[in-house]
């Protein structure tokens, strides 16, 4: 860790023995500058690695699978062993690529599962949404982004997907494809600014980093106050249908 924090400052000081006049007439900084500033220095094929690395090291647990059949398999086995009896499932691209809702309620008819349905032009369906997600123990949702060198989860709020499915419940469990990870937060926000400018398809945008964690003036850690007390991600390595309403359904 003490390597990473000395290896940036180290960019930072040489970036500013080298200023440049633009900058300091409100001009901003050139892309590749700031490609240059945080580049990383792995390659894109340990992309995957690097973030289950990092994601442990803030107390996640992740997964690797290479097949969809493998990813379902971990998450069936994940709610079997983890004992929740109620959990929400979000209507992500890949919740329904995996056909959670589907397969799920029918293996494992002992739990409770919700879709995280809502209308969000209606006040009492968004209250009653958050009730019932408050009562929650798990939730899968999918997730925009990865970021490598933080181990970070970037998802972006919509009206098919709110921030309470994975704020909520007690645990949370995030699919994404291997894909989805960028290096860096800086390389991760430029590839945001080329491709929506300023029309971010959503509310918000929110960086999840390990489980919720808080501590007080003693430095009491406490988990769970501002979110989840367990954070799962499975990442799928392998390719997908095109769609998720693909007929190449996982064998049974």
């Amino acid at each position: 860790m003490m390597g990473s924090r000395d290896e940036i400052l180290g960019r930072l000081r040489r970036a500013l023995a080298k200023p440049s006049l633009e900058h300091h007439h409100g001009h901003q900084p050139e892309i590749a500058d700031i490609r240059e500033l945080f580049a990383s220095d792995f390659i894109h094929d340990s992309l995957v690695d690097r973030f289950k690395k990092e994601f442990e090291l803030v107390s996640g647990e992740a997964t690797v699978c290479t097949s969809i059949e493998a990813a379902f398999k971990s998450v069936r086995q994940l709610v079997l062993s983890s004992g929740f009896g109620k959990v929400a499932v979000s209507k992500h691209d890949l919740c329904r690529r995996l056909k959670l809702l589907e397969r799920l309620p029918v293996e494992l008819p002992e739990v409770q599962f919700i879709s995280e349905t809502i209308d969000s032009e209606n006040a009492f369906e968004r209250e009653r949404l958050t009730e019932r997600l408050s009562e929650v123990q798990l939730s899968i949702t999918g997730v925009e982004y990865l970021i490598a060198d933080t181990g970070t989860l970037v998802t972006i709020a919509n009206p098919q997907a709110s921030r309470q499915i994975s704020l909520l419940p007690t645990a949370h469990l995030a699919l994404a494809k291997a894909k989805q990870i960028y290096p860096n937060m800086a390389e991760l926000f430029l590839q945001i600014q080329e491709k929506y400018g300023d029309n971010l398809p959503g509310s918000a945008l929110t960086l999840i980093t390990g489980p919720s964690r808080t501590a007080d003036i003693e430095k009491v850690l406490i988990k769970g106050v501002h979110g989840p007390t367990r954070l799962f991600a499975i990442l799928l390595d392998c390719p997908l249908p095109d769609t998720p309403d693909t007929n190449e359904a996982p064998p049974q």
